[in-house]
């Protein structure tokens, strides 16, 4: 696999962490204005002042693979985009999930009751190939555009007439009993 140079460093030496915030900003802001969110959401989705900071990228060998190879981290707990990508992914984590539930492994646990059943289900024959992989360098070959384009497609693909999952509010006529909101 040929290298691409996918990172720079930024040429003016200034942390981006301000273009970063405004740019949540003004995208809530927008959001906000056009009444696809409320204030409510605004507020949960805007970024904490008090403790943001820059994503940092860092990496971790991997001693039991030749070569000593790293695995890459990126580390943003606390970026200006953290809320929304939490947000984003209690929204759309069981969506994927479960279209995806039959060929996805959530650890190996999962594995070995998905393999358990796959063998009493009389698949698991002496000719069944397993096969794995080690892909590199995924997230800096994948277009942004063509990511939307495909999330796009998978929410309009799997959800109820544009809607991912329901949305509940209390009824008038509910009484002072409950204890939910």
């Amino acid at each position: 696999m040929t290298i691409i140079n996918a990172y720079e460093v930024f040429s003016d030496g200034k942390s981006p962490l301000h273009n970063s915030l405004t740019a949540v900003q003004t995208l809530l802001g927008a959001l906000l204005q056009e009444k696809v969110i409320d204030k409510k959401l605004c507020s949960k989705l805007l970024p904490k002042m008090n403790n943001l900071e820059l994503a940092h990228f860092h990496f971790i060998p991997k001693p039991h693979k030749p070569g000593t190879p790293l695995r890459p981290i990126v580390a943003s707990i606390n970026a200006p985009t953290t809320n929304i990508s939490k947000f984003l992914n209690d929204l759309l984590a069981p969506l994927f999930l479960k279209v995806t539930r039959e060929t996805t492994f959530t650890n190996s646990i999962d594995l070995v009751r998905k393999l358990e059943k796959y063998a009493i289900d009389g698949h698991l024959m002496t000719t069944t190939n397993f096969i794995t992989a080690d892909v590199k360098d995924l997230y800096t070959m994948i277009p942004r555009i063509g990511a939307l384009q495909a999330l796009a497609s998978f929410v309009e693909k799997y959800s109820k007439h544009g809607h991912i999952g329901n949305f509940f509010h209390r009824s008038s006529n509910a009484n002072g009993s409950s204890h939910l909101g």
